[in-house]
Protein backbone atom coordinates (compact mmCIF):
# COMPACT_ATOMS: atom_id res chain seq x y z
CA UNK A 1 0.00 0.00 0.00
CA UNK A 2 1.37 3.46 -0.91
CA UNK A 3 1.47 6.15 1.54
CA UNK A 4 -1.37 7.85 2.63
CA UNK A 5 -2.39 11.23 0.72
CA UNK A 6 -5.71 12.44 2.47
CA UNK A 7 -7.11 11.63 5.79
CA UNK A 8 -9.14 12.24 8.80
CA UNK A 9 -7.74 10.96 12.56
CA UNK A 10 -7.75 7.19 11.23
CA UNK A 11 -9.27 6.79 8.15
CA UNK A 12 -7.40 7.10 4.96
CA UNK A 13 -9.38 8.05 1.90
CA UNK A 14 -9.02 7.21 -1.36
CA UNK A 15 -6.05 8.96 -4.10
CA UNK A 16 -6.96 12.03 -4.99
CA UNK A 17 -5.93 12.70 -8.86
CA UNK A 18 -5.59 16.22 -7.58
CA UNK A 19 -5.33 18.06 -4.81
CA UNK A 20 -5.15 22.03 -5.23
CA UNK A 21 -4.09 23.87 -2.38
CA UNK A 22 -4.53 27.64 -2.13
CA UNK A 23 -2.71 29.89 1.04
CA UNK A 24 -5.49 32.68 1.63
CA UNK A 25 -5.13 35.98 3.87
CA UNK A 26 -7.98 37.26 5.59
CA UNK A 27 -7.92 40.84 5.90
CA UNK A 28 -9.57 43.24 8.67
CA UNK A 29 -12.93 44.76 8.13
CA UNK A 30 -11.78 47.98 7.48
CA UNK A 31 -9.42 46.67 4.74
CA UNK A 32 -9.83 49.04 1.50
CA UNK A 33 -8.01 51.83 -0.57
CA UNK A 34 -7.47 55.13 0.99
CA UNK A 35 -8.00 58.13 -0.72
CA UNK A 36 -4.32 58.55 -1.83
CA UNK A 37 -5.28 54.94 -3.17
CA UNK A 38 -2.84 53.13 -0.98
CA UNK A 39 -3.98 49.62 0.34
CA UNK A 40 -4.79 50.26 4.43
CA UNK A 41 -6.22 47.32 6.98
CA UNK A 42 -4.67 44.41 8.65
CA UNK A 43 -4.08 40.55 8.31
CA UNK A 44 -5.99 38.77 10.69
CA UNK A 45 -5.21 35.51 9.59
CA UNK A 46 -4.08 33.39 6.52
CA UNK A 47 -6.25 29.81 6.26
CA UNK A 48 -6.38 27.41 2.98
CA UNK A 49 -8.61 26.54 0.80
CA UNK A 50 -8.37 23.24 -1.01
CA UNK A 51 -9.70 21.76 -3.97
CA UNK A 52 -9.55 18.18 -4.18
CA UNK A 53 -10.60 15.61 -7.58
CA UNK A 54 -11.10 12.16 -7.72
CA UNK A 55 -11.00 9.67 -11.08
CA UNK A 56 -13.07 6.68 -11.00
CA UNK A 57 -14.60 5.62 -7.77
CA UNK A 58 -16.14 2.26 -7.02
CA UNK A 59 -19.42 3.21 -4.66
CA UNK A 60 -17.98 2.16 -0.89
CA UNK A 61 -15.27 4.75 -1.59
CA UNK A 62 -17.26 6.92 -2.69
CA UNK A 63 -19.38 6.78 0.62
CA UNK A 64 -16.13 6.65 2.64
CA UNK A 65 -15.19 10.24 0.97
CA UNK A 66 -19.05 11.09 2.38
CA UNK A 67 -18.94 9.54 5.32
CA UNK A 68 -15.57 11.44 6.28
CA UNK A 69 -16.63 14.84 4.48
CA UNK A 70 -19.71 14.94 6.49
CA UNK A 71 -21.51 18.35 6.97
CA UNK A 72 -20.52 20.74 9.69
CA UNK A 73 -17.10 21.02 10.64
CA UNK A 74 -14.48 17.95 10.77
CA UNK A 75 -10.55 17.51 10.46
CA UNK A 76 -8.62 16.76 7.27
CA UNK A 77 -5.15 15.86 6.79
CA UNK A 78 -2.63 15.94 4.07
CA UNK A 79 0.97 17.23 3.24
CA UNK A 80 1.72 20.91 2.65
CA UNK A 81 4.69 22.85 2.60
CA UNK A 82 6.88 20.10 3.80
CA UNK A 83 4.71 18.73 6.24
CA UNK A 84 1.69 16.58 7.35
CA UNK A 85 -0.80 19.21 8.22
CA UNK A 86 -4.12 18.70 9.77
CA UNK A 87 -7.09 21.46 9.82
CA UNK A 88 -10.34 22.04 11.01
CA UNK A 89 -12.56 22.17 7.70
CA UNK A 90 -16.11 22.49 6.39
CA UNK A 91 -17.19 21.53 3.08
CA UNK A 92 -18.86 22.92 -0.36
CA UNK A 93 -21.05 21.10 -2.71
CA UNK A 94 -19.69 17.03 -3.60
CA UNK A 95 -19.98 16.71 -7.34
CA UNK A 96 -20.39 13.18 -8.20
CA UNK A 97 -20.22 12.73 -12.40
CA UNK A 98 -22.00 8.57 -12.57
CA UNK A 99 -20.41 6.18 -14.81
CA UNK A 100 -22.95 3.19 -13.44
CA UNK A 101 -22.48 -0.69 -13.87
CA UNK A 102 -19.85 -2.34 -15.35
CA UNK A 103 -18.99 -5.78 -15.63
CA UNK A 104 -18.28 -6.88 -12.55
CA UNK A 105 -21.64 -5.68 -11.39
CA UNK A 106 -20.36 -2.79 -9.13
CA UNK A 107 -21.61 0.62 -9.04
CA UNK A 108 -18.91 3.38 -10.46
CA UNK A 109 -18.47 7.45 -10.48
CA UNK A 110 -16.68 8.42 -13.19
CA UNK A 111 -14.97 11.40 -11.04
CA UNK A 112 -15.86 13.51 -7.59
CA UNK A 113 -14.56 16.68 -6.49
CA UNK A 114 -14.82 18.93 -3.87
CA UNK A 115 -13.35 22.03 -1.91
CA UNK A 116 -13.26 22.27 1.33
CA UNK A 117 -12.43 25.47 3.50
CA UNK A 118 -10.30 25.95 6.58
CA UNK A 119 -12.45 27.23 9.52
Amino acid sequence: MGKKILWSGSIILPAPVEITSNDEIIWSSHTGRAASGDMIGDVVAQKKNISIKWGVLEESELSKIKKVLAAGFFPISFRDDGAELTIKVYRGTLSKEHLGYVGDGKYYYRSASVDIVQK
